[in-house]
């Protein structure tokens, strides 16, 4: 429920401030900051994050402070991928400091083309992806924006956790999705294994893309129509920033594994997402 009250003027708002940590890549600081602005919106609180966040380097963010806010309390979260509905019902007596991850939909989506418009791309970062899509003579063509991670969660003891890879079988699905749906379509793949992403997506249909750094890899995403999301939250973002339809890997994380103990799908997930196995 939003903030509704006799309070909810722009001085009450200037002298409450929410801020987040910034922990984790910049998938997991894009969660953080859109938890942040949904959050303080339904407390009518000032969103800040402090400068020196590595978002800065990616976004034209406007919300930047100097200093950490006074009377500061640091609020957790109940998992990484779920929903805490007791944010809604804060005490207005002091800042706050968003400790976690915060990576649900629930927390943002009621303003999501305010949270959209506040991930404006730097210059250097959106020319970039503007150029690379130029170089691939799309044309006319519908894009579809595919992210494919594995790096990172391709290691032993990240698998022993529930992290995963999206399997070539998925892929295949997803593609197919699209190109039953769709005509004139062109897939753009985004990875940190085109290597694996080149052995097993091919395709007159399919391009393979490498802007050369993980902002304007985002911006590239961003700039598709629609979107296929493997594992993570980088591709997760990309989806979202595009704001077309979205096929995503419905095993992430896995099945029985530490992490999905971290994780709600519904509410990781939007339902308007449509999840292939």
């Amino acid at each position: 429920m939003l903030f509704n009250s006799r309070e909810s003027t722009e001085t009450f708002r200037n002298s409450h401030i929410m801020i987040c940590t910034g922990d984790g890549r910049l998938g997991n600081k894009m969660f953080e900051f859109a938890s942040l602005l949904g959050i303080a919106k339904r407390h009518n609180y000032k969103p800040m994050i402090l400068r020196g966040n590595s978002l800065s380097q990616v976004f034209d963010i406007n919300q930047v402070t100097n200093t950490q806010p006074k009377n500061i309390k640091d609020v957790g979260e109940r998992g990484a991928g779920v929903y805490d509905k007791s944010l809604e019902s804060l005490n207005h007596d002091m800042n706050y400091s968003l400790r976690g991850f915060y990576q649900s939909w629930k927390y943002f989506d009621f303003i999501r083309d305010e949270v959209r418009k506040s991930f404006q791309f730097r210059v250097s970062n959106f020319d970039k992806a503007r150029e690379t899509r130029i170089s691939l003579n799309v044309g006319d063509k519908l894009t579809v924006g595919v992210h494919v991670r594995s790096g990172d969660m391709n290691s032993k003891r990240e698998l022993s956790r529930g992290y995963n890879v999206a399997t070539k079988e998925y892929f295949t699905k997803a593609f197919q999705y699209f190109r039953d749906k769709f005509k004139h379509l062109m897939f753009l793949v985004v990875s940190d294994d085109l290597t694996w992403c080149k052995n097993n997506m091919k395709g007159d249909d399919v391009k393979y893309v490498s802007t050369g750094s993980a902002g304007s890899d985002m911006a590239f995403l961003a700039q598709c129509n629609h979107s296929i999301v493997s594992t993570g939250s980088f591709g997760w973002w990309g989806a979202y920033l595009a704001g077309g339809e979205v096929v995503y890997y419905r095993n992430f994380p896995s099945n029985h594994s530490w992490l999905l103990k971290q994780y709600n799908r519904t509410e990781y997930y939007p339902p308007r997402w449509v999840g292939v196995e």
